[in-house]
C-alpha cells in the first residue's frame, strides 16, 4: 500500500504538467477533445432527453394549427405581441433612466449628508396629494417599507443642494411634506452668501418667513451689500444639523424699506419646488423600526 501511495503522489506532478502542456496547444490541435467530451456525455444523455420531454409536456410549443387561420388575424396577433414587447421595453427604459437620475442626485449630495450615520432615502411623490392652486401647500410622499421608522417629523427633504421642505406628518401609508415657503414653517434663520465665490464678503445673517405664496421674506442691513442673485443657505440651529449650509433659495428682490431706511427687504424664492419633482431625497434621522 505504501508503494502504491508513493506512485500516486509521483504521478500528480506529471498529470499537472501534461494538463498545462495541453492547455497551451493551439485549439486546432485539440479537435479530438470534442470526441472525448461526447463520450463523457453519453451517460447523462438519457436524463437530458427525459428533461426535454418533460419540459415539452409542461409547456408545449405553439403548433402551426394554434395560430389563426386568416392572414388578417395572424397580423393582428403579431401587432399585439409587438406592442406588448414595445411597452415592456419602454417601461424598462424609463425605469433605468429614473434610477440613473436618482444615482446622479445621490452622488451630488453634499458631504455632510453622505457622512450622516443614517443614509438618505428616496421617496416618490404622490401626485394625488398636490394642490395645484396653492404652490406652498403640503404635498404627500409615498411611505416605502424601508422608510418606516427611518423618517421622523422634522427631517429635511432635498433635491441636490436645495431644501424643498420638511416632514410635517407621518401616516400609515403617506408622508406629509411641508414646503419651506409655507406659512406654517415659521421663522427660519439663514445666511446670505455672495453669488460669486470670489466676492470678499462675510455671510449675512437673516431671518426668513414664508408668505404661503411660494417665497420667503426677510430684512438685512442696507449696507450689507446683498444683491439680487445671492444665495441663502440654512443656518437654523433647531433644524437637523445635516442640513446646515444647504440652499433655501435665491434672492430675487432687495428693495429699500420706507419705514426703515437703513434696512432692505429681501424676497427669496426656492430654486426647486417639491411639487415639480417625481421624487425627493429625505435626509432621514430615525434609526428604523425595532
Amino acid at each position: 500500500m505504501t508503494t502504491l501511495h508513493r506512485r500516486r503522489r509521483a504521478a500528480v506532478p506529471i498529470v499537472v504538467a501534461l494538463t498545462l502542456v495541453l492547455a497551451l496547444l493551439p485549439a486546432s490541435w485539440l479537435g479530438w477533445t470534442a470526441d472525448l467530451a461526447d463520450l463523457v456525455r453519453i451517460p447523462v444523455m438519457p436524463l437530458a432527453h427525459v428533461g426535454t420531454r418533460l419540459s415539452g409536456w409542461v409547456r408545449p410549443p405553439m403548433e402551426p394549427g394554434d395560430l389563426p387561420g386568416e392572414e388578417t388575424e395572424r397580423s393582428a396577433v403579431a401587432i399585439a405581441e409587438r406592442d406588448e414587447y414595445r411597452q415592456l421595453y419602454n417601461q424598462q427604459r424609463l425605469r433605468a433612466d429614473e434610477l440613473a437620475d436618482q444615482l446622479r442626485t445621490l452622488q451630488g449630495l453634499p458631504p455632510t449628508a453622505l457622512r450622516n450615520p443614517m443614509p438618505p432615502l428616496v421617496l416618490p411623490m404622490d401626485i394625488t396629494g398636490i394642490n395645484p392652486s396653492d404652490p406652498s401647500s403640503h404635498v404627500e410622499l409615498k411611505l416605502m417599507r424601508e422608510a418606516r421608522g427611518r423618517v421622523v417629523e422634522g427631517d429635511l427633504a432635498v433635491v441636490g443642494h436645495d431644501i424643498v421642505g420638511r416632514i410635517a406628518r407621518i401616516g400609515a401609508i403617506r408622508v406629509e411634506l411641508r414646503p419651506i415657503p409655507n406659512s406654517e414653517t415659521g421663522l427660519v434663520r439663514g445666511a446670505v452668501m455672495a453669488a460669486f465665490p470670489g466676492a470678499n464678503r462675510e455671510p449675512i445673517p437673516v431671518l426668513l418667513k414664508g408668505d404661503g405664496r411660494g417665497a420667503l421674506h426677510g430684512e438685512v442691513d442696507a449696507r450689507s451689500g446683498v444683491v439680487v442673485g445671492d444665495l441663502v443657505v440654512l443656518d437654523e440651529p433647531s433644524w437637523p444639523a445635516v442640513g446646515r449650509g444647504l440652499v433655501l433659495g435665491r434672492v430675487m428682490a432687495a428693495a429699500p424699506m420706507d419705514e426703515a431706511p437703513l434696512r432692505r427687504a429681501l424676497r427669496v424664492v426656492p430654486q426647486r419646488r417639491a411639487r415639480d419633482q417625481a421624487w425627493v431625497i429625505v435626509l432621514a434621522t430615525g434609526e428604523g423600526e425595532q
